[in-house]
């Protein structure tokens, strides 16, 4: 059976990307800011490239942990009953009390 949609997954890519992206910038923008002998364009893409980095690291223990809680039946009908902008939501937030 499978848990997740093009649907879910994209809601939980959105829903993940803003949670992480708020930490990577709070971080990285001092950083890559004050960083010496990078120009303008170099700093703009470290910082990019370190913030695709972060959320696809995120979003995908995103996934493997709500797949891990899937295997208890209450938790598994709990997210079954939801619609998919719900279960998307679940999906990209499920790190979120770590």
């Amino acid at each position: 059976m499978s848990y997740y949609n093009s649907a879910i997954i994209r809601t939980a890519a959105k829903v993940s990307f803003l949670h992480i992206s708020w930490l990577v910038a709070l971080i990285g923008i001092p950083i890559v800011f004050f960083r010496d002998g990078l120009g303008p364009i170099e700093k703009t893409l470290l910082f990019s490239g370190l913030l695709l980095f972060f959320w696809l690291v995120y979003l995908f223990f995103c996934i493997a942990f709500h797949r891990l809680s899937m295997r208890n039946e209450h938790n598994r009908f709990g997210y079954l009953a939801k619609d998919d902008t719900e279960k998307g939501k679940e999906v990209g937030t499920h790190l979120e009390g770590w």
